[in-house]
């Protein structure tokens, strides 16, 4: 078990050294435009297009942020812009189902399991998510602070950075306890029978006994674990053209859904409304691709035709 905890301790060291890197960057660009009026002079060009999402139109950055890079990229941009907690919600969502949209795409190609218009249906999956939540969400919507703002009644540089400091340190330890409870689950005696009784109910969500390993190590712990794992039943012939497609959906719409919800709620969103949009839609998705093989007419938004092709 030792041995276990330290790989955890290197990888989570690992992992958020990857996000410091990327954070802290995002977090002070974001804090200088709001400094400098960037928001305030943008708003209004783009207020029309984010204004169906019930987002305001400086929010567009967190939004390009997030598609363009990753979780972390976005997040660092919401404590500049003030926003409530229904839209940080709104944004988790979106995002949530459509981010790291170059790199998670990229690794899909190589693999071969999507082509690169597929990332063109997880954006549209966000952002039609975006509109209909923001038809059907109340006006106010509960959610707690945990992580330090850098937005003040008066701008400081000394206070942003402590806040984009502290947070950081915030999220290292999250992906640190993560990581041993992943470590802790993998060791629990029950988890064997855990994983035989959702291989005997897979047929109810349209998948076969063989596609429930990577679709849990993508749907917890995120596209490139997910996928990894993918390609090596694939090769070894273990999963079905059928298993790869609809696991390949499912993992796009909900990956990574513990640590990916976390990071938002940290700044206020609800973490309920989040886990159960992604998820509830991810398995209507994949259950409807499932039904008569309904997959097979949907290849063109960007599923290979073949797995190993």
């Amino acid at each position: 078990m030792k041995k276990q905890l330290v790989s955890s301790l290197y990888s989570s060291l690992k992992v958020a050294w990857m996000i410091i890197k990327v954070y802290i960057p995002f977090a002070l660009v974001s804090a200088l435009l709001k400094y400098l009026g960037f928001y305030e002079w943008v708003s209004p060009y783009l207020s029309p297009l984010m204004q169906i999402m019930g987002l305001p139109g400086k929010s567009a950055i967190t939004l390009i942020s997030g598609f363009l890079g990753n979780v972390y990229a976005a997040i660092a941009t919401i404590p500049a812009l003030d926003l409530s907690i229904r839209q940080i919600t709104i944004l988790a969502i979106i995002i949530g189902f459509s981010h790291n949209l170059i790199v998670e795409t990229g690794i899909l190609v190589k693999l071969k399991f999507a082509r690169t218009k597929f990332t063109f249906f997880r954006l549209f999956i966000g952002l039609l998510s975006g509109v209909l939540l923001n038809l059907i969400l109340p006006d106010k919507i509960d959610g707690v602070v945990v992580a330090f703002y850098t937005s003040t009644t008066e701008f400081s540089w000394i206070t942003t950075i402590k806040s984009t400091l502290i947070t950081c340190l915030q999220f290292s330890v999250l992906i640190l306890v993560l990581n041993i409870m992943y470590e802790l689950l993998k060791q629990w005696k029950y988890i064997v029978f855990i994983k035989q009784k959702l291989q005997s109910a897979s047929g109810v969500i349209g998948l076969s006994g063989g596609a429930v390993v990577p679709w849990l190590a993508g749907f917890i712990l995120g596209i490139v674990y997910g996928a990894g794992i993918l390609f090596q039943f694939s090769e070894k012939k273990t999963l079905t053209h059928k298993d790869a497609c609809l696991v390949t959906v499912f993992m796009v719409l909900a990956h990574a859904i513990i640590e990916d919800t976390l990071v938002f709620v940290f700044l206020g969103a609800n973490f309920w409304l989040i886990f159960i949009t992604r998820t509830l839609l991810a398995f209507i998705v994949m259950k409807i691709m499932s039904i008569n093989n309904l997959y097979k007419k949907l290849l063109w938004i960007g599923l290979n035709k073949e797995i190993n092709e």
